[in-house]
């Protein structure tokens, strides 16, 4: 039973708010509680205010509740080592309880996995389409973005005459020729995609196998132990699904016709009707 109130405690059958432990001796701690307000120990020689405790059974049959300090104090060894037992207890029922609700997410999980691998099929043509239509240049050109990590497109172009002259303001000293200025065309986006692409097929595939197993897991027939990691093995594929749609998300971004259209300056004329091309590949924003 969940104790959500102190109405809760107090109907209980057998429940007393005022427990000699003088003259009772402890069977077995039944309950555990964490209220938001604060409500009187059951030990008459004690009432102080608490709101995390636990409920006891006496030998004589009677109820009562206190905090686990008092529960040492006035029961001695006894109390901890009971307390101790009923939070494995607890703790084994919530992680089959959590088994249980992660078998309910699992056609929803592997719809989407599904789907992360779909789109990420989806991106990749896209990125293949880049050499399929001949645009070497784009494709070093991304490639010198990933390893650099720097989103920033540029074009190299010669100074003009006064630019060299502010440049040499500038430092105070003689610029030599030929001297090449660096405008910025725009800043890409979904460059970390060109870096993270490469862990989706791992998650796809690691997923399904901690799937798979999840489903054939029997939570009734385990160990703690094997409780315990089926859980974490659950909340790294909910984590990693979520860096996933993140990565795909980038994807999307980067291949997005009007942020691959930022390249066109650095494409030679000559290409630009495979570039027109490429773009018709694109997503549309």
């Amino acid at each position: 039973m969940r104790i959500n109130t102190w109405d809760d405690i107090y109907k209980m059958s057998g429940y007393t708010d005022s427990l000699d432990p003088k003259k009772e001796k402890l069977k077995q701690v039944i309950n555990k509680y964490e209220l938001p307000n604060k409500g009187r120990c059951g030990l008459s020689n004690c009432r102080t205010p608490h709101n995390i405790g636990c409920i006891v059974e006496t030998e004589s049959g009677r109820l009562t509740n206190l905090g686990n300090d008092c529960g040492k104090k006035y029961f001695g060894e006894n109390f901890t080592s009971l307390s101790n037992k009923l939070s494995k207890e607890i703790d084994y029922a919530n992680k089959i309880e959590n088994i249980k609700l992660a078998k309910l997410n699992i056609a929803e999980n592997y719809r989407k996995l599904n789907e992360i691998e779909a789109d990420w099929k989806k991106i990749e043509r896209v990125y293949r389409a880049i050499k399929s239509e001949g645009l070497d240049g784009l494709y070093d050109k991304l490639e010198q973005m990933k390893y650099s990590k720097s989103s920033i497109i540029a074009i190299q172009r010669r100074a003009t005459e006064s630019e060299i002259e502010l440049e040499e303001v500038r430092t105070g000293k003689d610029v030599q020729n030929p001297f090449y200025m660096s405008d910025n065309l725009g800043d890409l986006k979904g460059l970390n995609y060109l870096t993270d692409r490469i862990k989706i097929k791992a998650i796809i595939l690691n997923n399904k196998i901690t799937l798979n197993r999840l489903n054939d897991f029997d939570e009734d027939k385990t160990t703690l132990k094997e409780l315990s990691k089926m859980i974490k093995e659950n909340e790294k594929l909910n984590d990693s699904v979520r860096e996933a749609h993140s990565i795909i998300a980038d994807g999307f971004k980067l291949f997005s016709a009007d942020n691959m259209r930022q390249f066109t300056p650095l494409i030679s004329s000559k290409r630009h009707r495979k570039l027109k091309r490429f773009l018709n590949c694109c997503f549309e924003s």
